[in-house]
């Protein structure tokens, strides 16, 4: 091969040299560019050692509860829920913005979960159709749950439903939900209930109503208070 003369072989460096600046300064316009509209079907926010932390998707994509980076439910492959939820340094979904709506139900529902659980704090609003009439409660509801992980939970609720023996089936259904810790109890809701009652209502431990606040639908205020029975005190 030839040698370049000197003239060409300077004009050729003073054009590779041209090339990498004008790269440079494109790249740069890029990395400060506006981008007005995004089309996409799921966008992550990822950190530098790729755990994600937020996840903005519709129902086919989107991520699955995790633990420690791991589905909370094995046996899971699909959600189905659009929304965007959110997740922290260990892997752990920790609540998130959701929605779903069809021809006869919808809801929409803010979360906020316990460590390694689900959600305990809900902001929610739930629609259905009811002889062509949309029944509406929304509000704020606080639950209460133990300290056993969901994906224990999940795993065991999993290997009762593939017992074979029907009575011996029911029997470990029973058990698993006469097992406080398998349980999320509602302890407060601060909303307006279907019956269109609108105050404040506070549960126990075992999801019974105590005491209520609220007005009815006409207006007219209520204080009920209710034994651990289940019976009604009506204070006014």
């Amino acid at each position: 091969m030839k040698k370049l003369p000197l003239i060409n072989l300077i004009l050729l460096i003073g054009i590779i040299t041209y090339l990498l600046i004008s790269s440079d300064k494109k790249q740069e316009y890029k990395e400060n560019e506006i981008i007005p509209e995004i089309t996409t079907e799921r966008l992550n926010i990822v950190g530098k050692d790729g755990n994600k932390y937020v996840v903005l998707s519709n129902p086919e994509k989107q991520a699955l509860a995790t633990i420690n980076g791991k589905p909370i439910d094995s046996e899971q492959t699909e959600r189905n829920v659009a929304g965007l939820l959110f997740f922290n340094e260990d892997g752990d979904e920790i609540g998130g913005l959701t929605y779903g709506i069809d021809s006869t139900d919808s809801y929409q529902l803010l979360t906020f979960d316990q460590r390694k659980n689900d959600q305990i704090m809900t902001l929610r609003k739930d629609e259905y159709l009811e002889n062509g009439k949309w029944k509406k409660r929304y509000g704020l509801l606080l639950q209460e749950r133990s300290e056993k992980q969901s994906d224990v939970i999940i795993s065991e609720l999993n290997n009762i439903r593939k017992i074979k023996d029907s009575i011996f089936r029911e029997k470990e259904y029973d058990k698993f939900y006469n097992n406080p810790e398998n349980l999320a109890p509602q302890r407060l809701f601060i909303g307006r209930t279907y019956s269109e009652n609108v105050g404040l209502f506070l549960m126990d431990k075992n999801n019974k109503p105590r005491l209520q606040i609220y007005l009815d639908e006409d207006g007219e205020p209520h204080i009920e208070s209710f034994d651990k029975n289940g019976e009604k005190k009506i204070i006014k």
